[in-house]
């Protein structure tokens, strides 16, 4: 309790410093994000964060995500997220507090899993290259809002780091001569910060055995009652990075490392056993002061040591769970020498012998080595956006819909063939429906929304970036193709076959005509004032977007989109009840919502009256003469009597095409093909006989 008082104490005095990121963090999250915590305070410059002490200790930083980024999620209007980060960068908690997120408002259940995905990110690095704890589509239904939410989060994070980083920003990789983590044995072998090899008796009395070598004088004489036995163990390091130095060496050997100029780096080498890397020659002049045991090689250059290259020093490595070794000293290796620390090398080991005829044999251990990458400072490379990853990871779900956009162009260009076969219309305008509703909605999450449009639309004016319109990759190819179909040949590519809630409207319809309810519509009259409330209904939620955006995402709940179709009716009663209701209306009224009430029907209604090309046929016959044949068959009265088709309320089911390619029911065909059948009977001297509708009976055998 007293704790949570001392933290709660802080808070309060904290609000008082500053009441933008104050007022919106509460005691029980700070408790929770730093329990140890007991004072705040508020950075110089910006962007504003806080840096955390526990006593005297910075343990971390407090930021918030809208005073940082200002990171967007599904609305062109940034989240806020209250941010704990400990020193070396990770998580300790993260809280999304304030959002204006369509597919999260109205979604309890969202908002639950959302905070659950945040919690799982505590521990996770804002600066790791390695996946995330849970994937975005954790949070079901709105997995761009998570994915963002993130990304926020972390960029923020990263911002923060690199304003308090004390190490210089370099445009190439180099040596990190500052940054220190401590390390135990096994951590710096698993980074490969050292190279350790054990050579035994055996190994070296078959390197000699492979090299002919079988009787010979050496150095320190070999056990071959011992051939498991060390005969040597060679460990080495570059210490110049000052994570690999002072937890290689002792103090005063890591001393000498610091003092060293920026033009050369220092080669730690250490060996136990009974054969050690020094040998004897390097102190003698006779043989030039040559290490003759050790031999640095990269490429092509091959480095050899002298005692003026050399300092016997301690090692540090027993007092940190590695090998107890006997030898340990430091080369110091010129750049000018032609090394390159950044490359891989191999240091190699060398054993002397001289056989019977008095001629020297040398075998070579090599023993490879690079620097590891978290003892180099490397340029910063911004992570992959959050929208690159989203394209990335929708690779199956982009094609897919390629080839069903691709299959609906084909359908368009071949609309002529298609609708002179009745069933293969049918079968195909029933199956692209049933397609459309369960991948492409209920699966897939492809529901283009007047939620597209206000941000599309609001976007520029809240600064919104690239990224912000290309966070959905579904969304964003299905807008380019309907803009597209759009101009070309109307609003019906999409609001006929590409809306999930349009296909479940007409499904549900076709159930109600098999079951043989009753049909309800309105009058040509009528119809043209029940077009209106989807024109007035866009420019409410388009106006609220810019004059109240605090009340926008209710507006949008005019459309049932989000219950139908991106949540399956997984929401609260009310939200359910509305859909329902108008599915229930569809199923006397075809398409009851998409006709009278649809915003986003509105928008593209309005757009359809740019389109450049009519494919849909008409003949002079039309709405004439008592044939409205067309005007019965299309399910949305989208035909007026007069026969002329208004384009901004069709559809482009083919049905009205279907009739006028049949020659069995488009009264002007039907007639032209009996006169054909007269014609054929009598060129073939068949006797005509006429019923009393004009009708050729059928031949009788």
């Amino acid at each position: 309790m007293a704790a949570i008082l001392l933290v709660a104490a802080a808070s309060s005095a904290w609000a008082q410093e500053s009441a933008p990121l104050g007022g919106r963090a509460s005691p029980a999250m700070l408790k929770e994000f730093f329990p140890t915590a007991d004072r705040f305070e508020l950075s110089e410059g910006e962007p504003p964060y806080y840096r955390v002490y526990a006593g005297e200790e910075q343990v971390g930083y407090l930021y918030s995500t809208l005073d940082v980024v200002r990171a967007r999620s599904y609305s062109s209007t940034p989240f806020d997220a209250i941010v704990g980060m400990d020193m070396a960068g990770n998580l300790t908690g993260a809280k999304v507090i304030k959002f204006h997120d369509p597919y999260l408002q109205g979604f309890p259940e969202r908002v639950e899993r959302l905070g659950n995905f945040m919690d799982a990110h505590v521990g996770y690095s804002v600066e790791a290259t390695t996946p995330a704890p849970l994937k975005p589509d954790f949070v079901q239904g709105t997995t761009v809002s998570a994915r963002t939410m993130r990304a926020g989060i972390l960029d923020a994070g990263r911002v923060i780091l690199q304003a308090n980083d004390p190490r210089p920003q370099v445009t190439a990789p180099t040596l990190d001569r500052q940054g220190f983590g401590l390390r135990n044995w096994k951590q710096l072998l698993e980074m490969g910060a050292v190279s350790d090899r054990v050579v035994t008796f055996g190994d070296v009395a078959a390197a000699f055995a492979a090299d002919g070598v079988t009787s010979a004088a050496m150095d320190v004489p070999l056990d071959k009652a011992k051939p498991e036995s060390r005969y040597t163990e060679l460990v080495f390091a570059l210490v110049t990075p000052s994570i690999i130095g002072r937890n290689v060496l002792i103090p005063d050997a890591y001393a000498k490392v610091q003092a060293a100029p920026d033009d050369v780096v220092m080669l730690a080498v250490m060996s136990g056993g009974y054969y050690d890397f020094r040998g004897s020659q390097y102190q003698s002049a006779e043989f030039g002061h040559k290490f003759d045991r050790v031999r640095l090689v990269q490429g092509d250059l091959k480095l050899d040591f002298h005692e003026s290259d050399f300092e016997r020093v301690g090692a540090s490595l027993g007092f940190s769970g590695g090998p107890i070794l006997s030898e340990a000293g430091l080369f110091t290796i010129p750049l000018s020498s032609g090394f390159d620390p950044l490359a891989p090398f191999d240091l190699v080991l060398m054993v002397q012998a001289t056989d019977a005829a008095g001629a020297e044999h040398i075998v070579e251990f090599p023993v490879a080595y690079k620097v590891p990458n978290e003892a180099l400072l490397l340029p910063y490379v911004a992570p992959l956006p959050a929208w690159a990853e989203a394209w990335l990871s929708s690779w199956l779900d982009l094609a897919i819909l390629a080839v069903a956009l691709t299959a609906l162009t084909l359908i368009f260009v071949f609309q002529a063939r298609l609708s002179q076969n009745r069933q293969l219309h049918k079968w195909i305008r029933n199956g692209f429906l049933v397609f459309t509703l369960v991948w492409l909605g209920w699966i897939a999450g492809g529901q283009l929304s007047i939620v597209h449009i206000v941000n599309y639309l609001k976007g520029p004016f809240d600064g919104a970036d690239l990224g912000f319109y290309l966070a959905e990759p579904l969304i964003v190819v299905i807008s380019i193709y309907v803009l597209l179909s759009l101009f070309l040949i109307g609003r019906g590519v999409f609001c006929g076959w590409l809306c999930p809630f349009g296909a479940l409207q007409e499904l549900t319809s076709k159930l109600g005509r098999l079951l043989r309810l009753p049909v309800w519509n309105p009058s040509e009259n009528m119809q043209r004032w029940m077009w209106l409330p989807k024109y007035g209904l866009a420019a409410l939620v388009i106006g609220t977007a810019f004059a109240a955006p605090e009340v926008l995402a209710s507006v949008e709940e005019v459309e049932p989109f989000k219950t139908a179709i991106t949540s399956t009716f997984t929401r609260p009663w009310p939200y359910v009840a509305y859909a329902v209701a108008l599915l229930v209306m569809g199923l006397f009224t075809e398409r009851f919502f998409c006709r009278f009430l649809c915003p986003l029907g509105g928008v593209l209604a309005l757009g359809d009256r740019l389109h450049l090309f009519t494919f849909l046929k008409r003949r002079a016959q039309c709405g004439t003469g008592g044939c409205h044949l067309c005007e019965r068959s299309c399910p949305v009265k989208a035909i007026e009597s007069s026969g002329k088709i208004i384009m901004s309320e069709c559809f482009q089911c083919l049905d009205c095409q279907v009739e006028y390619y049949d020659d069995h029911r488009c009264p002007p065909l039907a007639q032209a093909r009996k006169q054909r059948e007269r014609a054929a009977r009598v060129s073939t001297h068949e006797p005509l006989v006429l019923t009393r509708n004009g009708a050729t009976p059928p031949a009788t055998a």
